[in-house]
């Protein structure tokens, strides 16, 4: 494993740069009785800035003084203020403020609230906090609305009428005399009331100035709290009001090497902590790696090897919800097939699914696997080149050759099902993800979706709603119908034969997959018991061609019983579409009368539309 030493020099930088030190006790020549003064504002204690030490005051209660305009600001809790005005002259001290980003355009303030510290400063009661709600649903009507670009606000008193109906809000204070109940919001009326800010009165225990007037001090702060201040020496010195044993500096400089050492020793264990996840990021990577090369045989490609496949990404033959499928040409001259996986994807799983799921079969009518590429969220899948694209570029064949390639997909899935080490449920078979070969033969593909069942198992647990609208079992998105097994790839295949023989083009052509009210129609039940099925089917049929149509329209309206117990298993299905249709009986009609719109909230959608789906 590679050791991270690039890592480890940045972040040694980093302690160094900000080790705590020890500072200089030399400090300004600054006096504590030397006032604040900026424009209309001059204040002492319990102020500093500008022209007062730090230690002369609150370390909150900071001022800010802006030479040109003759302002004074201060930070509280983040945000910027500007002071307009200081009563000194009242028994509890008062500030007048104005949020600085409230002085120009509503519109172009910073939309987030900004509560004072509790502890330190309170709203007069002649104040109350005004909710601004914003992103707000623009077919409804509300009070005093304005637009700032694409963003509806509204302002009101009652949080609880709007909370529904918007995404986002703040709160400002205003004057509780402008916050209305009933009337509509102004926002030229808004932004003045800003402009003049609000008043907030000063939380403070009684100010010990005249303890320290009478000893010769000034008021000021350390770390315990209120204490009083003298210049000595070119140094202030602060000592406790309560502490008649005069200095305080030898506690001061003792606080200050114990923050040191604590901070020291806090930074150090953070930056250990921090290179051991990276380690531990470093192994699970290498080891998932390490994992996923011994677990398949195939040729593991580099990104750069994938991109001179199939220079560079130039022949685009299909398109999915997990990647885009290029077609490639090896060394050898062999035509390749190349899923890009989406960069977006937080999670390697299904990668990993489909790269275990592909890697552990061998069969005639699975798609093969030819390598791999896997470097950090570059990934992609290699695949031999199926000529002749997906299934459903191909619905128009005879029934005959849509039989065989039924057949054959059938055999693939219950290859899937029982002739691997592990079972392998695929969890998305439809049209787009069978591919044809030069001779028609099926070949199922795309393994995004699928899971491995250890030890055969046949019942799913913790699984997500996966698959594409129309063949995605009951089961998938309600389990009232029963729990999620292999026989949710039998319904998706019942599904597939429907489509293939025919027998739902009505339901396809007169609506929308996503939006019909009807999942299966009546009328098929209807025309098998009447022995006619000729309504179902496109062209002139001979008897054996009308047969082999009828038993897979029975076959697949087994496989899409609405409770997985009632389904046949893959090898049942091949049994049944190799036999006699005389030993075939319609199943029972079910009600299948559901809402797709109810499915669809719930399900994965996909959207392929290429003569070659992803594989």
């Amino acid at each position: 494993m590679e050791t991270p030493r690039t890592e480890f020099y940045l972040i040694l930088l980093f302690l160094f740069y900000h080790l705590p030190c020890v500072p200089s006790q030399k400090q300004p020549t600054v006096y504590c009785e030397t006032p604040f003064q900026c424009g209309n504002i001059t204040v002492g204690f319990p102020f500093s800035g500008e022209q007062r030490s730090p230690s002369c005051g609150h370390p909150f209660l900071k001022l800010s003084c802006n030479k040109s305009s003759n302002t004074t600001s201060i930070n509280l809790s983040g945000y910027n203020y500007t002071v307009l005005h200081i009563d000194m002259k009242k028994e509890s001290l008062t500030l007048r403020l104005s949020r600085q980003d409230f002085t120009g355009p509503f519109c172009s303030a910073s939309f987030s609230s900004s509560p004072l510290p509790q502890d330190l400063l309170q709203n007069l009661p002649s104040y109350k906090s005004l909710t601004v709600f914003y992103t707000c649903d623009t077919r409804r009507h509300f009070l005093g609305n304005f637009t700032c670009r694409m963003n509806n606000l509204v302002s009101v008193v009652q949080d609880s009428r709007y909370n529904k109906l918007c995404d986002k809000r703040f709160s400002v204070t205003v004057p509780a005399s402008y916050v209305p109940e009933e009337e509509a919001l102004n926002i030229t009326r808004l932004e003045s009331v800003l402009r003049e800010g609000f008043e907030a009165k000063l939380n403070m225990e009684e100010i010990p100035c005249p303890e320290c007037l009478s000893t010769g001090e000034n008021c000021g702060f350390i770390v315990t709290g209120m204490g009083c201040c003298k210049y000595v020496s070119g140094s202030i010195e602060c000592r406790d009001s309560n502490n008649d044993t005069g200095s305080y500096s030898m506690n001061r400089f003792i606080l200050i090497t114990i923050g040191t050492v604590a901070g020291s020793v806090v930074i150090a264990f953070l930056v250990m902590i921090l290179v051991f996840l990276l380690c531990e990021r470093r192994k699970k990577k290498a080891l998932r790696k390490q994992n996923l090369e011994a677990l398949v045989t195939s040729r593991l490609y580099s990104y750069r090897q994938i991109k001179k496949i199939t220079k560079s990404f130039s022949e685009v033959v299909g398109r999915g919800g997990f990647g885009t499928v290029y077609k490639g040409k090896l060394r050898d001259g062999s035509k390749v097939a190349v899923k890009v996986l989406k960069d977006s994807m937080s999670s390697s799983e299904d990668f990993i699914n489909e790269v275990a799921s592909i890697s552990q079969t061998s069969h005639v009518n699975i798609v093969s696997l030819l390598g791999f590429c896997y470097e950090g969220s570059k990934r992609a899948i290699v695949y031999e080149f199926v000529e002749n694209g997906s299934l459903d570029q191909s619905m128009n064949l005879d029934v005959s050759t849509l039989y065989g390639i039924a057949l054959g997909v059938a055999k693939g899935i219950e290859y899937l099902h029982y002739g691997c080490r592990t079972r392998i449920v695929h969890f998305d078979i439809k049209p787009q993800n069978v591919l044809l070969d030069h001779n028609l033969r099926p070949k199922v593909s795309d393994f995004g979706l699928a899971k491995l069942c250890q030890n055969q198992e046949s019942i799913l647990s913790s699984l997500d709603t996966r698959g594409t609208i129309g063949y995605i079992a009951p089961e998938l998105f309600s389990r009232m119908y029963g729990s999620v097994s292999y026989k949710s790839d039998v319904y998706s295949y019942g599904m597939l034969l429907l489509e293939m023989i025919g027998a739902n083009k009505e339901r396809v052509g007169k609506s929308d997959s996503n939006k019909s009210s009807v999942y299966f129609p009546d009328w098929i039940y209807k025309d098998l018991e009447s022995g006619d099925i000729t309504m179902l089917l496109e062209g002139e049929l001979n008897q054996e061609e009308e047969d082999i149509a009828k038993k897979m329209i029975i076959v697949g309206l087994w496989c899409i019983q609405l409770c997985p117990s009632d389904r046949p298993t893959m090898n049942e299905v091949i049994e049944m579409m190799e036999g006699s249709l005389d030993t075939l009986k319609a199943p029972p009609k079910p009600l299948l009368h559901m809402s797709m719109q109810n499915i669809s909230e719930s399900s994965q959608l996909s959207g392929e539309s290429s003569i070659y789906s992803e594989v």
